[in-house]
């Protein structure tokens, strides 16, 4: 399929069970999940948007959201496509309701490995647990990611072969820092070149592309939504304030009629390069090659 698909980013809750020290969509004390009045209400909104929509749901830990799995169930029921990223650490049995609620409408299954919490060993044999339960789901998707903390290469390499080896895929993703690639020394970035060298496109390692001036489909068949509820076009839109698009809490949504050059330094998010937002780069493009 060419041409933008389109797609929502919804950090559905705030709060998250993790403390991981490198997180970009940190912990936010006092912003939890929406109250079943704003859950309505942003439903209400969501499923109505014309044609058929992806939307990734994340949080922090969006299985904090008791009415999670109902989520997925109403979208897909309205012909949504449902997608996740989690920190696997909701029970099998809630994992399970969730795939089976959002069903044939189950595209991308991503769950993140943090060693600061978690032990691999045993995130490892959950993961091959979800991805047997997927199996029903033949165009679900399931990817397992990790951050390549600064030190940290060898120990995320490792990772890869032993998840491929198992017939998962593996996704590295390289630290950030308000939005841009985190500083790596000379043997870090050797290291990765080394491990991760065969990874280029933006389907393989999340690597902070500069797009400026491309012209970009986010904000009208792209979007973020923040726990509150406020829309915006994009992270760097609401990191710098200007791409507000509404709010789906009170039914403010508003978005952009046409595509606009991008006017960001780095694009540090992989969702809308994979789903053609950006015009002629991602994989409507053909998954073009890119150097660390």
């Amino acid at each position: 399929m060419s041409g933008p698909r389109p797609t929502v980013s919804w950090n559905i809750v705030g709060g998250c069970n993790y403390r991981c020290t490198y997180c970009v969509q940190k912990h936010m004390p006092g912003i939890g999940g929406p109250t079943d009045a704003q859950l309505e209400a942003a439903l209400a909104t969501l499923t109505a948007l014309p044609g058929s929509w992806e939307f990734k749901i994340s949080g922090g830990e969006p299985f904090l959201l008791k009415r999670l799995p109902e989520v997925a169930q109403r979208l897909a029921a309205a012909g949504h496509k449902v997608s996740l990223l989690t920190n696997l650490s909701a029970p099998l049995r809630v994992l399970s309701t969730f795939i089976e609620a959002a069903g044939e409408q189950l595209r991308t299954f991503s769950c993140s490995l943090h060693r600061e919490e978690v032990e691999e060993a045993a995130f490892f044999e959950k993961a091959q647990a979800v991805q047997a339960m997927l199996a029903r789901w033949p165009r679900a998707t399931f990817v397992v990611n990790s951050v390549v903390v600064p030190g940290q290469v060898p120990a995320v390499s490792g990772s890869r072969e032993r998840f491929e080896e198992a017939g998962i895929k593996f996704y590295p993703q390289l630290m950030r820092v308000n939005g841009k690639p985190a500083e790596y020394g000379w043997l870090d970035r050797w290291r990765i070149d080394r491990a991760f060298g065969d990874m280029v496109s933006p389907s393989q390692m999340n690597r902070g592309y500069q797009l400026k001036g491309r012209l970009c489909h986010a904000g009208s068949q792209y979007f973020i939504i923040h726990p509150k509820g406020d829309a915006f076009s994009c992270y760097p839109g609401k990191r710098f304030g200007d791409g507000h698009l509404g709010n789906v809490f009170d039914g403010t949504l508003k978005r952009w009629e046409a595509p606009r050059p991008c006017r960001y330094e780095v694009c540090p998010c992989t969702v809308p390069q994979n789903r053609g937002i950006i015009e002629g780069f991602g994989k409507a493009a053909g998954d073009e090659a890119h150097a660390f």
